[in-house]
């Protein structure tokens, strides 16, 4: 019995780093300015496979991410990028996801997207798929994709396969040391400080783009996100205000800067804001339960090192 919630207990926070690593990627290409290109795929091909959706273009594009959107807003489709430790987490991580699915979706196997490849339509209220929203997952070595198609219309299985061929074109990453080094070196982190503040466990790392970096072990995650704007002061000033959370000055990063911990709502967690220059700074740690001071902390020690890159 004791091995069986040992078990459980692993899954659970796996799938916890996962839902929330999903979670901020969406947030960083929701707000990220718009590319000129993805690096992975041409925006021709949407609008010739996707003609309904004419013309797309390209929200953000990175190392391990791109987003798309339509002339209509609501029509969207994106992938982004996370590398395991080594294959075999990769693939523990690609079977536990139909699992954490299941519960609240449509799921069914899509092999063109790994072994473990899925596709799903999270379902209503009332138990029915969304058939306009699909979702995937696959995994070719050490990395793992996740994807997302949105349209007008209900998706058709020709549209879903369009959209999964795409995504499994980017896979070509998991077979280049080279790639995987681009994919998993971020500048903002400093090694000994990323592993004091996560435990040791599955540790999967996204860098979506050259301004932001995702890592996440057992269940916690840590993100530094950069974000370049003539409004930021002002930026960081509504967020510390608006989260209601406790906030504590952090004069050594400037006028406008703090952490919000013990926060009223949403996951438990740590949130450093401050602006350098042009740029504002984000990073955050969401564990698995309310950080401590030492933490927190280690955190501003974290945020200190990423000011200087």
């Amino acid at each position: 019995m004791a091995g069986e919630c040992e078990v459980r207990t692993n899954w659970g926070t796996r799938m916890r780093s996962l839902i929330l690593l999903g979670l901020f990627l969406l947030a960083i290409a929701s707000t990220a300015p718009a590319a000129t290109k993805c690096p992975f795929i041409d925006v021709a091909l949407l609008n010739k496979g996707l003609p309904d959706g004419a013309p797309w273009r390209v929200m953000s594009g990175g190392q391990g991410e791109c987003s798309f959107t339509a002339k209509d807003t609501s029509v969207s489709f994106g992938f982004s990028h996370m590398v395991s430790e080594s294959t075999e987490k990769a693939t523990e991580a690609a079977k536990s996801m139909k699992d954490a699915v299941a519960p609240t979706s449509r799921v069914e196997t899509l092999p063109v997207l790994g072994e473990y490849g899925i596709d799903y339509n999270m379902k209503n209220e009332a138990g029915m798929p969304d058939e306009k929203s699909m979702f995937f997952y696959g995994h070719s070595g050490r990395v793992g994709v996740s994807g997302y198609l949105n349209l007008k219309n209900a998706i058709t299985a020709q549209q879903r396969d369009f959209a999964a061929n795409l995504i499994v074109s980017t896979l070509g990453v998991a077979g280049s040391a080279q790639a995987l080094k681009k994919e998993t070196n971020c500048p903002y982190f400093d090694s000994e400080l990323v592993k004091s503040l996560l435990p040791s466990g599955d540790v999967t790392i996204s860098i979506p783009n050259k301004d932001s970096c995702v890592v996440s072990a057992s269940g916690s995650v840590l993100m530094v996100s950069v974000n370049r704007s003539a409004q930021n002061a002002q930026a960081v000033s509504n967020m510390l205000k608006g989260g209601g959370c406790t906030v504590d000055p952090l004069p050594k990063f400037g006028k406008v800067a703090g952490i919000a911990h013990h926060c009223s709502g949403g996951n438990p967690r740590a949130q450093i804001l401050f602006v350098s220059g042009d740029r504002m700074f984000d990073v955050t740690l969401v564990p698995t339960s309310e950080p401590t001071q030492a933490q927190r902390d280690t955190l501003v020690e974290l945020a200190a090192f990423a000011a200087k890159h």
